[in-house]
């Protein structure tokens, strides 16, 4: 079962605590998205790093047969998730009260807890599948992040239905492993990338939105671009990780 890891982050918007201004303090939209896809790559560079050498860790336990090491990262690993599960919903729901330099710190204390809590799923899939998994998200998550920063259509309506797609599949995925459902290994693969693609559109289009509101003020520009750079974060990890577990099935 894929591990959702409380990645959904409500996925809604905050409402801006300022009142939107058409004045300007030196940050164009272009600097903003800059930004914006520099914390969430920066993000993802950290998560794949730890869960690369978390990986081989765990090769070199198996090669020599230290299984009760395996063990114990079991209990590190739960540790870890909690953890991550109270980052998230932290950086959710008070980063705007939060000073920037807080928040920064916060956004790569999970990006390294999801590198632990993800590193077993590479290290039973393997490394080539993962390089080839992490081609595929790269360049389907870059053509449907074009494709929401550049649309005219408003993108906000995707929101609430994304979001009771998730829960059915969240529920769906917990019926399909108790009961062993057949086909179920497609089925949540297939749904998981549709709505991460539908995520991804909808979260770049923030960006924008970000930047009308918060342009004005730069406490707020760090946060806010934080905010969208940890959900778009987000998208691309999930929509990994379902391309990943689509491409593997048999495993």
């Amino acid at each position: 079962m894929n591990n959702y890891n409380g990645n959904y982050n409500g996925y809604e918007f905050n409402q801006n605590p300022y009142s939107a201004s058409s004045s300007r303090q030196g940050i164009s939209l272009a600097d903003y998205s800059r930004r914006v896809y520099a914390w969430m790559a920066s993000g993802l560079a950290v998560t794949f790093i730890i869960s690369f050498f978390i990986t081989n860790y765990l090769n070199r336990l198996v090669l020599d047969g230290k299984f009760e090491q395996l063990e114990t990262y079991s209990g590190v690993f739960l540790i870890v998730a909690l953890v991550e599960v109270a980052l998230v919903f932290v950086l959710g729901f008070f980063i705007y009260k939060l000073p920037p330099t807080v928040s920064i710190v916060l956004f790569y204390a999970y990006a390294v807890c999801n590198g632990i809590t993800i590193a077993p799923t590479l290290f039973i899939y393997g490394m080539t599948s993962v390089f080839y998994a992490f081609a595929a998200t790269a360049l389907l998550f870059g053509s449907i992040s074009i494709y929401g920063f550049l649309t005219k259509r408003d993108l906000t309506k995707l929101g609430p239905i994304l979001m009771i797609g998730l829960f059915v599949l969240i529920i769906y995925s917990i019926f399909a492993m108790i009961f062993c459902m057949p086909m179920s290994d497609l089925v949540i693969s297939l749904i998981g990338i549709a709505l991460f693609i539908g995520f991804t559109a909808y979260d770049t289009q923030k960006i924008k939105k970000g930047y009308e509101y918060f342009s004005n003020t730069s406490d707020m520009v760090q946060r806010s671009s934080i905010t969208i750079a940890l959900q778009l974060y987000l998208d691309f990890i999930n929509l990994f990780l379902y391309l990943l577990r689509l491409l593997n099935r048999e495993r």
